[in-house]
Formats: C-alpha cells, sequence, structure tokens
C-alpha cells in the first residue's frame, strides 16, 4: 500500500478534489436518476435506482459534513481552538448529522430493519453518564462500523473513540474529525496499536466510549484460517483449537482489548455482536431487491467480573467469542 500522503497535500488537493466529486454527482443527479429508472427494470428490483439513491445520499451529507467541518475551523480560529469542549461538541454534532443521516438512509432505500436485543445490564451501562465503557465488537460484513457509530452516538449519546487504519485518512471528512476528535489513526505494519488504544482509554470522558475490534478486520474464511495458523505458530495449541471450533468469528487479537482494560482499570465492557450484514458489494447488490434484518445483540460485563491476571483476560476474551460465534450459529438456525 502506498503512503498516505502529507497532511498539507491532504488538506489543499485532496479535499478539494473529493469535494468536487460530491458536488458533480449532486449536479448530475437528474441524470443519475434518469438512467438509473431506464435501467432498473433490467436488473429487478430497481437494483440501479437504489443504488444511486444510496450514492447520492451518501455523497449529499458527505459534502455537507466536509463544508461544515471547513466552517468550524474558521469558526474556531482556523484551527487554534479545536481542542476546546465546545468545539469539541460541535464536531461530535457534525459527525452525529452525518452518522444518522446515512445509517436512515441506507436502511431506508435498502429496506433495513435493524433489531437490537440487549441486556437490562447492558443498556443502563450505555445510556448512564458518568462512567466510559469500552465496546468489543464483531467485525463482519459492509456497514457494520456505521452500525456501531451509530448506537453509541446517535441512540446512546456516547462520544466513540476509535483506533482507525492510516489509508481512512484519504477521505477528507474522517481524516478531519478523527484528527480533530480524540482518535487515532495507526499503521498496522509499524504503528504500536496498543500503545495507541491504551492512550485513549487513558482519556475517556465520563460519556466516551471506546469502540475496538478485536478481530482486526471483517470477518472471512481466509481470516479465520489465518488467524488460526497464527495461534500455532506462536505456540498456543489450544487456543488454536477453540479458534477452530469458531466457525464465524475468526480469533480475537487480545492487544488492544487488554492494554484498554489494563489503561482504565474499572471500566465496565459492552461486547457487541451482529448477523445479517452483506460480506462485499457484490452481495450488497444481490440482497437489495428484498427486504432484509440486521440483529444485534448487546451484553455487559462489569469490571468486577474481569479476571485480573492477564492470561485469564485472554481466556476471558475467547471466551467472548465463543459466545459471539454460539449466538451467530443460533440467529443463522432461525432465521
Amino acid at each position: 500500500m502506498m503512503p498516505v500522503p502529507h497532511k498539507l497535500l491532504r488538506r489543499l488537493v485532496l479535499a478539494p478534489v473529493v469535494i468536487l466529486v460530491d458536488a458533480s454527482l449532486i449536479v448530475l443527479s437528474p441524470a443519475l436518476l434518469l438512467v438509473a429508472t431506464l435501467a432498473s427494470p433490467l436488473f429487478g428490483g430497481w437494483r440501479p435506482l437504489r443504488m444511486v439513491l444510496i450514492v447520492l445520499a451518501f455523497a449529499a451529507y458527505h459534502l455537507a459534513a466536509t463544508l461544515a467541518c471547513l466552517g468550524l475551523w474558521i469558526a474556531g480560529g482556523f484551527g487554534l481552538r479545536t481542542g476546546s469542549e465546545s468545539m469539541q461538541r460541535a464536531h461530535y454534532a457534525v459527525m452525529r448529522w452525518f452518522v444518522a443521516g446515512v445509517y436512515r438512509a441506507i436502511v431506508r432505500l435498502a429496506r433495513v430493519e435493524v433489531r437490537v436485543h440487549e441486556s437490562g445490564a447492558a443498556e443502563e451501562a450505555l445510556s448512564k453518564t458518568g462512567r466510559p465503557v469500552v465496546v468489543l465488537s464483531r467485525h463482519a460484513g459492509e456497514g457494520d462500523t456505521l452500525l456501531v457509530i451509530y448506537e453509541l452516538l446517535c441512540r446512546r449519546d456516547r462520544g466513540p473513540r476509535v483506533v482507525m487504519h492510516e489509508a481512512l485518512r484519504l477521505d477528507p471528512l474522517i481524516d478531519v474529525l478523527g484528527d480533530r476528535l480524540p482518535n487515532r489513526f495507526v499503521d498496522p505494519r509499524g504503528g504500536d496499536t496498543e500503545v495507541e488504544i491504551a492512550a485513549m482509554a487513558r482519556e475517556l470522558g465520563e460519556t466516551a466510549a471506546l469502540v475496538i475490534f478485536p478481530e482486526g478486520a471483517n470477518f472471512s474464511a481466509e481470516r479465520r484460517r489465518r488467524a488460526i495458523e497464527r495461534l500455532d505458530r506462536a505456540g498456543h495449541p489450544e487456543k488454536a483449537d477453540r479458534a477452530r471450533e469458531m466457525r464465524h468469528v475468526s480469533a480475537p487479537r487480545p492487544g488492544g482489548a487488554l492494554a484498554a482494560i489494563e489503561a482504565r482499570p474499572g471500566v465496565d465492557v459492552v461486547v457487541m455482536g451482529h448477523v445479517g450484514f452483506p460480506t462485499g458489494l457484490r452481495e450488497v447488490w444481490r440482497l437489495l431487491p428484498e427486504p432484509q434484518t440486521i440483529e444485534v445483540r448487546l451484553w455487559h460485563e462489569a469490571a468486577s467480573a474481569i479476571p485480573a491476571d492477564r492470561d485469564e483476560r485472554i481466556d476471558w476474551l475467547f471466551g467472548w467469542w465463543r459466545t459471539l460465534d454460539a449466538w451467530v450459529e443460533e440467529r443463522r438456525q432461525t432465521s
């Protein structure tokens, strides 16, 4: 992968190009919608029209949010007051508006029903103020990160903190919000992700939620296989055997989750599972004609229930991922 361009180049060259693309899509929307409408009978389920409407909705929200961030930069003294409490709230408001708008457009246009099941303890942990939480989420399917952020930011009024791949800086909106809000960008090839996660955990405010995807990337059969091989090579045959028993999740990498828990003693954990996301754009296209259901399950683990010993914590994390795997299997059998 090519290195991400310098910040100055991203702001002065890349951002205007992306803004121009968003604006061009909106200007050309009548023609795009006409072509999609004419082509839709050929594909069934109005696939082209639905896809074009989703793209246009994203472009409109993306353009407006990016320009709003530019306005906040100017209003904040050309970046001098970005770290102030009022500016942080303003940037979270832009992020909330963008995430909610894109999420609702996709759900409506793709005819997706999202069903959230949660324990009373999980609901209380996420809804009450005064205590930050660490959210450990399954990572599987197109758009699951949007769902996680929507659940925390829009439904629970939690300020999500996320460790993101450096390549996401190529999106000007993610780049700006990632920098101005307390997130971290890392290059997995050379960055120390665990150090960044620990730093974020220590900085958590009372309404914050630190989001970690222990699998590291969207689930696939190939990633599951590589995770098992990694455990074998590292001399953990028992954990490799446990990973082989899990069919729907990859073996979790414990470093990030444990770094957060160790850096912020006493923090509660919410485990998030979901099922029903398409595994790629080809499946998104295939599923568009039919109504879809995504199910979400939230569990709560009080800080007092998390083992103190590191090896026991690794077993604890693997135990939760086996619970996730069993839940996914159950939901797939009943759907």
